[in-house]
């Protein structure tokens, strides 16, 4: 028995009364009982019964913004009444031609099996907000809330009840991800570009479980500006998505937010973090000074205890701690949780450097070196590209390193491509150098050929 209503308690907090009501057993019900709407199964009935005949027209899939916290802060009763105050609102502005449902929860979905999206689309969702808005001003206020809204061809389905349903559920997440009252009508690109990230999640998930598989670690040296000798190197995450016989590259700007996105970076970042140390260790019987600079995640931190899996790789290969170096953008610590500082603080306890990568763009701002105390900072590449080709953006450039410096910590710049480059890094008393003109990001078998002699390498 399908049972929906309140528990009212008596004078002495005990349950005296359960009013709501029962829907039908044995049977799917039709319409819901709190918006009075049909619900799912009759929007798909009359889906399915005018399959054949549909050649134009639309669905819009319709979400009330937040709806949550109106919930949680207001009540399930008072939630419910929006949820039937907006179906109400919605019914008002169709058509007699155009058919409303409640899906689920705070869901809707409108059809329009007579005119095309564009023309009317956005002119049905306008009216919706204006009466929307009333019914608010009405209410004095009491909730304020707006829908999000994304449509989709009626014609899609003919394409079947699963893609219907994917691409369905596609435009309401795109108009939510909008912002609040988002408004989205389907694009073909965007949705290919959606599919492609799920199959890249799902091979990264498979990597993850198949023993990281697809996943390689590639190496990039990091130069002393005066004496052009390597002393360390940046560990960098590669991944090739294996599709059956099929291998593809897909870039990091691209997998990486995915590794985030779902949680992924975590075993993901341990493993390139044994990896690299392991390297670390080897290269340092040829260097001994060698260090290694692994770049570090928001999500790791918040949620990986990193600074563990740190401490446990420089243990497991008998590293000293100044050997590693974790590498973090501005952007990844701007909000200065006490997540983050306990984890600042073990690296500090433990002498483990910290580096502010990507400094001169985003958010980059002094405040940062003063609160951070990082051993350096690494210039992005793209700042020292526009600092070699604009005057202004190298006197810039110039007179951020002796500010930098007067506070005790040094300077890397990456992106050193030329020569003539290095040549001015050097007049500015850069520390660090890192960038093609030294070597691209190598495989750790080329790395180790190719540098681990420790010569002059100008």
């Amino acid at each position: 028995v399908n049972c929906r209503g309140i528990v009212i308690d008596d004078s002495q907090g005990k349950p005296q009364y359960l009013v709501g009501c029962m829907n039908e057993t044995g049977n799917q019900r039709r319409a819901d009982n709190v918006t009075g709407l049909l619900g799912g199964l009759e929007f798909n009935a009359y889906m399915r019964s005018h399959m054949k005949h549909i050649s134009k027209g639309f669905l819009m899939h319709i979400g009330i913004d937040d709806f949550g916290a109106i919930n949680s802060s207001r009540g399930a009763a008072y939630g419910n009444y929006i949820l039937k105050s907006v179906a109400d609102c919605m019914k008002e502005c169709l058509s007699d031609s155009q058919r409303i449902y409640h899906l689920v929860a705070d869901q809707y979905v409108i059809v329009d099996l007579e005119h095309s999206a564009g023309e009317y689309a956005a002119e049905l969702k306008k009216k919706i907000d204006d009466r929307l808005y009333r019914f608010i001003v009405s209410e004095n206020y009491e909730a304020v809330f707006s829908i999000s809204v994304g449509v989709v061809d009626a014609t899609t389905v003919c394409e079947g009840y699963d893609e219907c349903r994917k691409k369905f559920s596609f435009v309401l997440k795109k108009a939510k991800k909008m912002g609040k009252n988002g408004f989205y009508i389907f694009d073909e690109n965007d949705y290919e570009l959606f599919l492609r990230k799920g199959r890249i999640v799902a091979a990264l998930r498979n990597s993850v479980m198949n023993g990281f598989k697809g996943f390689d670690v590639h190496y990039q040296p990091i130069v002393d500006c005066g004496l052009e000798q390597v002393i360390g190197a940046e560990a960098l995450m590669r991944f090739s998505m294996i599709s059956g016989e099929d291998t593809e590259v897909i870039s990091p700007m691209e997998f990486i937010p995915l590794l985030e996105e779902t949680g992924l970076i975590i075993p993901a970042g341990r493993y390139i973090l044994d990896e690299a140390a392991k390297l670390c260790c080897e290269i340092q019987q040829y260097i001994p000074d060698f260090r290694m600079n692994i770049n570090v995640s928001y999500v790791q931190i918040m949620h990986g205890n990193v600074e563990r899996d740190i401490l446990d790789v420089i243990k497991r290969y008998a590293l000293k701690p100044d050997s590693i170096y974790i590498e973090m953008t501005e952007s990844g610590f701007m909000d200065m949780t006490p997540m983050f500082c306990k984890f600042r603080k073990a690296l500090d306890e433990n002498h483990i450097s910290f580096v502010i990568d990507d400094f001169g763009t985003g958010y980059s701002n002094f405040h940062c070196i003063r609160d951070m105390n990082p051993s350096y900072v690494k210039m992005d590449k793209d700042f020292t590209a526009k600092a070699m080709d604009n005057e202004r953006d190298y006197e810039l450039y110039k007179n951020i390193i002796p500010m930098v410096h007067s506070i005790n910590v040094r300077i890397c710049a990456e992106g050193i491509e030329k020569k003539e480059w290095r040549q001015k890094m050097n007049e500015m008393r850069v520390d660090y150098l890192q960038g093609y003109y030294y070597g691209r990001p190598c495989a750790r078998e080329q790395f180790i050929k190719q540098y681990t002699s420790g010569m002059d390498i100008r």
